[in-house]
């Protein structure tokens, strides 16, 4: 009887240690940094951070910035940096994702909601069927050059939209059904797609026509139904 309970225990301690894997050491404290950031997993299972923690979260669960929502204002203001490392030197990043996870949770008291809600969108669709991208032979490099491009070398339309999201404000899906890889070259006034006043000398073609005659492809706006998390509870964590 004794030692049936006894397996049990250690089954469900077992379960409990793998469904939440932890690092072995991990340092977290608040940074005076207020620009720039960065989120390295390193070889040896290490982990290292300086971050606001709205972007930690993005990446320990795979969203995007808009897919987070709620929480306090320092959510987005205050950096962290944390130092962590996993007891396994050859722990990946899949796991060690998974033990940011966990972190989170434990540390700053995470708790998060899943929802669905319809976000604005632009769905990026070859202009009528006239796509003019220019495909890439193997082992070819992208024509890209500081000078000729805003938008460049890239070498697929879903990494076009994804360069293209930060500029309209909005997540770009790609619609286009377009496969392969090619030379993404796109030259546009990027002031007035952000709702800026250019230089006087400065004469470029707005973004619909330059993505049309391009590139043929387009924008379109819709409505796409997103996951998103919502942060019901997190606190400032404290002393390591």
């Amino acid at each position: 009887m004794w030692r049936l309970v006894v397996v049990s225990v250690f089954l469900c301690a077992a379960a409990a240690a793998q469904s939440n894997p932890t690092f072995e050491v991990a340092i977290v404290k608040a940074s005076g940094i207020t620009a720039g950031s960065w989120v390295r997993f390193q070889p040896g299972g290490r982990l290292s951070a300086a971050s606001w923690l709205k972007q930690l979260i993005q990446i320990a669960y795979g969203v995007e910035d808009y897919q987070v929502t709620g929480g306090p204002a320092w959510l987005g203001t205050q950096w962290y940096e944390i130092e962590a490392k996993a007891a396994d030197p050859n722990t990946d990043r899949a796991a060690m994702t998974a033990m940011l996870r966990t972190l989170l949770e434990e540390r700053f008291k995470l708790q998060l909601r899943r929802e669905e809600r319809d976000f604005p969108v632009f769905l990026l669709k070859a202009d009528n069927g006239a796509a003019k991208l220019r495909p890439l032979a193997d082992g070819e490099k992208s024509q890209c050059g500081r000078n000729n491009s805003f938008v460049c070398g890239l070498k697929t339309p879903a990494q076009l939209g994804k360069a293209l999201q930060n500029i309209v404000g909005r997540p770009v899906l790609d619609r286009t059904e377009i496969q392969g890889t090619f030379d993404v070259l796109l030259d546009f006034d990027v002031y007035a797609a952000r709702g800026q006043t250019a230089p006087a000398d400065y004469e470029k073609p707005s973004l619909t026509t330059a993505l049309r005659e391009q590139l043929g492809l387009r924008l379109v706006a819709d409505k796409v139904p997103f996951p998103v998390l919502v942060v019901t509870q997190v606190e400032r964590p404290g002393a390591n």
